[in-house]
């Protein structure tokens, strides 16, 4: 049996497109000397699934492979975390590509949808590092999103200067809490790792409630019926999220270390939602205070790594979160 260790000398940016990149897959596949069947052991190993039907459908046609399935195929092959990295970095560059390449002819004069693909954080990656620090000139990151909540105010059109109704809920719980997913209620939001403009980024998904302590997670009341969203990690310090706008970024929320009054932070109405009773509580919308696009945090499918993004608001399922004491 061959050596079972690295990119066996293969290097992923030469790749320029789907084809290419599955066509490395394969070389890396034979100069491992693993059966598929091998392979899904290994990775069965590592706590991770890598069905060999699976594995054995993505080499044969030729289309791009999701990013978690290749991170596990890499891992199952022997290689690096710095090797899985950049062949992850090569896969996003062709996903862009294709991306961009397909907007030109229908999109021209256009300008670019403001929200990325809302794929998983990828399994395996690195646990999230430091709160990114503000900086001085605020260019393509706008807004800090802090995921959500303004007390008491029912049903606003997006206008903040809109005056309460009469009969308000009574409010959210503000200090420490845990903020589920209407749909997926065994969930939390809480900060993952996922793979945006060659780089990993600390956001804003959805992970098992069991696992999404550190970071703790405060509702902070921030004046007018707002809110920030604060994570607190023991080792990352405190973090208000901040809504980004960068291309391949936009719409995304990610923590900055910046909570002051008039910082980067965003802040959040929270809205009662209404539609079907939920257990555990009542059902709120998160609606970003002072956008002129009207919008509202959205986890949109998936299960435990979908990441949380700013989409108009509609009223649906995706847009409404369980609020209770963390």
């Amino acid at each position: 049996m061959k050596s079972t260790g690295g990119s066996g000398g293969l290097d992923p940016a030469v790749a320029e497109d789907a084809v290419a990149l599955v066509g490395l897959m394969q070389q890396l596949k034979e100069q491992s000397g693993l059966t598929y069947r091998q392979l899904e052991q290994r990775a069965a190993e590592r706590g991770e699934v890598l069905a060999r039907s699976t594995l054995a459908d993505v080499l044969r046609r030729r289309t791009l492979p999701r990013a978690g399935l290749l991170a596990v195929f890499l891992r199952a092959c022997g290689c690096a975390d710095g090797e899985v990295e950049d062949w992850l970095a090569a896969r996003q560059g062709i996903e862009e590509r294709a991306a961009a390449g397909a907007r030109e002819p229908a999109d021209a004069g256009q300008a670019p949808a403001d929200e990325p693909p809302a794929d998983a954080a990828l399994p395996g990656t690195p646990r999230p590092g430091p709160f990114r620090r503000r900086r001085v000139l605020l260019s393509g990151a706008a807004a800090l999103v802090a995921l959500l909540l303004a007390a008491g105010i029912p049903l606003l059109t997006g206008d903040d200067t809109a005056p309460p109704q009469a009969a308000a809920p009574s409010p959210p719980p503000t200090g420490e809490v845990r903020i589920r997913p209407l749909r997926t209620p065994d969930l939390c939001l809480t900060d993952g790792r996922v793979l945006r403009a060659r780089k990993y980024r600390t956001v804003a998904v959805q992970r098992p409630c069991a696992e999404a302590v550190p970071p703790q997670t405060r509702l902070a009341a921030a004046g007018a019926g707002r809110h920030r969203i604060q994570w607190t990690h023991p080792d990352n310090g405190k973090g208000c999220l901040v809504l980004l706008s960068e291309p391949g970024l936009a719409g995304l929320l990610e923590p900055w270390d910046d909570c002051s009054a008039g910082g980067p932070a965003q802040l959040f109405r929270v809205e009662p939602a209404g539609g079907r009773a939920a257990a555990g509580g009542t059902a709120y919308r998160l609606r970003l205070s002072g956008d002129a696009a009207g919008r509202c945090v959205t986890v949109g499918g998936g299960g435990p790594g979908a990441t949380a993004l700013a989409r108009p608001c509609t009223g649906a399922d995706d847009q409404k979160f369980l609020i209770g004491p963390g």
